[in-house]
């Protein structure tokens, strides 16, 4: 899909900047969140992980568990 006719780099990073979610700056935009994403990236502008991280984890997850060698890790 197309960005719409006079839509800059500019306009996207201060709407992201400002609060917007991706689904409301797709419908200004004319672009998807990915190219929105895309963009942002490309301007090296930090992105708010946890505010558009989607739903919270049910399950408690040891994010260090592959850090240090066991018998446990190899059997996964």
């Amino acid at each position: 899909m197309p960005r719409k006719r006079g839509i800059t780099d500019e306009m996207i990073i201060d709407m992201y900047k400002s609060g917007m979610t991706y689904k409301e700056m797709e419908l200004v935009v004319g672009l998807t969140s990915v190219a929105i994403l895309n963009v942002i990236h490309k301007h090296n502008v930090p992105v708010n992980r946890k505010k558009y991280s989607g739903r919270p984890r049910i399950n408690k997850v040891n994010e260090h568990f592959f850090k240090v060698w066991s018998h446990e890790m190899a059997w996964v």
